[in-house]
């Protein structure tokens, strides 16, 4: 079916063709007669195969088409049949007809949509172009000439309602925004039919050049079927396109129209037609005034579009610049606004300075109240900023819950710090929630003396932000010459970190846990050390913090779980431990986070053949809650078999009920709930592991160091415990005398 309509054009083609080779008898009446029936037969099944918005509007141009099929048989019957040729006839009733009818379709199509100034000009010149031929052709003839009033007034209606017709589908096309194909076809069959009458008009008497007039009826008939047999006849006058005055079809409609007259003139001088010179001026001044104002309407159209697009880009650079929440500068503008300011201060030797504005357990809100009063809260920050800083200070946030301020002329640090005061604590209102907002401000100074990229500038700023955050927060921090030498010790540090990894330098230590029920090893807990050469035996809090601010730290929790995972299964294999010992891991936050965690463990495992549920996953309450993507990998290592242990219990702000939700095996009690002994800590531990066996939980407590604390965890029904009480970290070799050693008090 989608293919019909081409296949309607090549019959129908070769069908005219043979029509208009046959001489005048009963076979080419007969063929003639086809096409009309072929052409309303293919809209009603186009109608019926397609469905178009409107129904009714195809069906009238299927009836026109059946009207005309009804002249030809008048005409032909008259002709071949009776021999007699009589003006006017019956046949002109069934050609006449059709016309209201295709008038009325033509109208139907566009019902509802109005045509803009721009169309109705267009509509105009295109019918006082074609008027011109046919008033100087047809219509004056007719008025002057000789002939029964009945025939004077079937010649005048022909030509009028061709021009209906054409300005019609004009009018369809300027509605519609554009010409589909179906709705060209319907234009092609619009156009020939005044080329028929013309013909007509001018060789009745030439039977050879009178064919001209059978052909444009019949490839009316050809256009009209293929064009209710196309698929785009759904789309006539709805089009996934908008008018657009200046388009090419549209300028180029209206530059043919104006070319009618010149093309009048030509036929003129040479005589091929009477005199019509009055007749050609007034129709060439109605079409240059036409033409005038459908220019000025394309010229003022095109500035609205120019306009329009200048408001369009202004807006996407203005997005592509500013942060769609706050509306501030993004990261990327700011910078180039700081860059600016070190320009100018670089010309007038002034000090330019920038404030990071880092706020305060933000997360915290968000869990606590959501999203949506944490967007609130961010709105809230950037416009206290705005107001706390000069009006030369410009604001930007650089994402998440981040602000800069670059300051220009800046008189001292005593200033900034002042401005730095005002931001580190202040109340916002968001979503109808009060709350009292704590900020960490970093803030980094470029003197005249000083060449400092605008990068590196805001990157000191960002980090003395978060050193005042890991200090606590809510409070200011100056990068200083101090601060920058213990980063370029750190970057050293890191740099030599990275090469003992790759050269073997690490080791892991092993401290058992031990069950306070029977005194047996259930466990150990697998520590790194890092034996650098001419230093010794480097602490993990003196390395661990320099690998967690880059990549090196996922790195070394692989390296560490596959060291502790292969040395468990050896164990194992050669009797060291019993069978049901697991073995403990701490990772970073950075590393749960990583999308390749989840791979990593399940190749650890797989090497070194360790059952799955004796690998212990350590992590801490803050990289638990904090992380948005720590929890999804959590749950999906706990489908692998591994366990997962929060440890460090008590420091964050973990709260019972969430233990419902969390995928975790064990809890460890922190050590500092064990170094003090009056009665109410006493009574918070007891709380923590009820809490936690109400859950399922193990519950092991670190840091047992005397026979007290031990009687202490096993009567508040306390399972697993480990500290110097029972054996401190030792290497893997000194392991199986550690297990000797290890007695339960």
């Amino acid at each position: 079916m989608r293919r019909a309509w081409s296949w309607y054009l090549v019959v129908g083609g070769a069908l005219l063709l043979w029509c208009l080779a046959l001489p005048v008898g009963v076979l080419r009446a007969v063929v003639y007669e086809v096409l009309p029936v072929a052409s309303a037969a293919a809209i009603v099944v186009g109608t019926q195969r397609w469905r178009p918005p409107q129904r009714l509007p195809w069906l009238l141009l299927a009836a026109g088409q059946l009207c005309s099929a009804g002249g030809d048989l008048a005409f032909n019957w008259l002709q071949v049949v009776l021999h007699v040729e009589p003006y006017p006839s019956v046949a002109d009733l069934g050609y006449l007809a059709a016309y209201p009818l295709q008038a009325v379709a033509l109208v139907l199509l566009t019902r509802g949509r109005r045509l803009d100034r721009a169309g109705r000009i267009d509509v105009a010149l295109v019918t006082v172009a074609m008027a011109l031929p046919l008033w100087a052709f047809l219509v004056e003839p007719t008025v002057e000439g000789g002939g029964t009033l009945l025939q004077r007034a079937a010649d005048l209606s022909y030509p009028l309602c061709d021009l209906v017709v054409l300005a019609l589908v004009v009018r369809l096309g300027a509605i519609a925004g554009g010409y589909n194909l179906s709705s060209r076809l319907l234009g092609l069959g619009a156009l020939v039919l005044p080329v028929a009458d013309l013909t007509f008009a001018l060789f009745r008497s030439d039977g050879h050049l009178l064919v001209l007039n059978s052909a444009c009826w019949l490839l009316a008939y050809l256009s009209w079927g293929a064009a209710g047999l196309h698929r785009s006849m759904r789309a006539v006058a709805h089009p996934d396109v908008r008018p657009d005055p200046t388009g090419r079809r549209r300028l180029g409609l209206v530059v043919v129209s104006m070319l009618v007259v010149p093309g009048m003139l030509l036929l003129e001088a040479v005589g091929a037609t009477g005199h019509h010179l009055l007749d050609t001026a007034l129709a060439a001044l109605l079409i240059i005034a036409l033409g005038a104002t459908r220019t000025q309407f394309a010229l003022t159209s095109a500035l609205r579009w120019a306009r329009r697009t200048e408001r369009l880009r202004a807006e996407v650079e203005h997005r592509a610049a500013h942060d769609a929440l706050t509306l501030l500068p993004n990261r990327a503008s700011a910078l180039e606004l700081l860059r600016q300011a070190q320009e100018r201060a670089s010309r007038s030797g002034a000090t330019t300075g920038v404030l990071v504005v880092d706020v305060d357990r933000l997360a915290r809100v968000n869990d606590a109240l959501g999203d949506e009063v944490g967007d609130g809260v961010l709105r809230a920050v950037a416009r206290t900023v705005e107001d706390v800083v000069g009006p030369l200070d410009r604001v930007g946030r650089l994402g998440g819950d981040e602000f800069v301020v670059v300051v220009e002329d800046v008189e001292d640090e005593g200033a900034l710090a002042r401005v730095a005061e005002r931001l580190r604590r202040f109340p916002v209102e968001a979503a109808g929630h009060a709350l009292d907002l704590t900020c960490s401000v970093g803030v980094a100074l470029q003197s005249a003396g000083r060449r400092a990229a605008a990068t590196e500038l805001l990157h000191e700023a960002v980090t003395a932000a978060a050193r005042a955050k890991a200090a606590g927060g809510a409070r200011t921090w100056f990068f200083d010459d101090a601060l920058r030498t213990e980063l370029s010790e750190q970057a050293a540090l890191e740099d030599a970190l990275r090469a003992g990894l790759a050269a073997g330098e690490l080791v892991l230590h092993y401290q058992p846990v031990v069950s306070l029920q029977t005194g047996r090893t259930r466990g150990f807990e697998a520590l790194v050390r890092w034996d650098r050469p001419g230093h010794g035996l480097v602490r993990p809090d003196e390395f661990i913090p320099v690998a967690e601010r880059s990549d090196l730290v996922c790195d070394l929790g692989r390296w560490v779980m596959a060291q502790a995972a292969g040395q468990l299964a050896r164990w194992r294999s050669d009797g060291t431990v019993d069978q049901d010992v697991h073995v403990a891991v701490n990772l970073s936050g950075r590393h749960l986070a990583e999308t390749t965690l989840v791979e990593d463990v399940a190749q650890v495992l797989a090497s070194s053949g360790l059952p799955p549920h004796l690998l212990v996953l350590e992590a801490t309450e803050t990289v638990v809650l904090d992380g948005p993507a720590v929890l999804p990998n959590l749950h999906a290592v706990r489908d692998l078999g591994a366990r997962l242990s929060l440890d460090d219990y008590g420091t964050g702000y973990t709260s019972i009920e969430q233990f419902r939700t969390l995928p975790l095996d064990a809890l460890k009690i922190d050590r500092s709930f064990l170094v003090a002994d009056a009665p109410q800590d006493v009574a918070l531990v007891g709380l923590m592991v009820h809490a936690a066996h109400t859950f399922g939980l193990v519950v092991v407590a670190e840091g047992v160091e005397r026979p007290e604390q031990v009687e202490l965890l096993r009567g508040l029904g306390c399972d697993l415990a480990q500290g110097y009480l029972f054996s401190r970290p030792v290497p893997a070799g000194e392991v199986p005398a550690a297990l000797r050693g290890a007695v339960v008090v």
